[in-house]
């Protein structure tokens, strides 16, 4: 979980970074500062899926090894 939580962190501290210099400077065109932005929040949900799937997984796993579950 936490490695999962450190990417999406990772990714979103980037973006913001990324919108802020091209609110200030713009060194990118809009087109491509948008497919970058898309790209960003697409990778965001595909870590946080995986990330949340795992625990899932690892909790249900858990459970059943201590016999709360069948």
């Amino acid at each position: 979980m936490r490695l999962g939580a450190l990417v999406c962190l990772l990714i979103f501290v980037a973006w913001v970074a990324l919108a802020l210099v091209q609110l200030w400077w713009a060194p990118l065109d809009g087109e491509l500062f948008f497919k970058l932005t898309v790209t960003a929040a697409a990778l965001f949900v595909v870590a946080l899926g995986i990330t949340l799937v795992v625990n899932e997984y690892r909790t249900e796993k858990r459970q059943k090894d201590r016999g709360y579950l069948d």
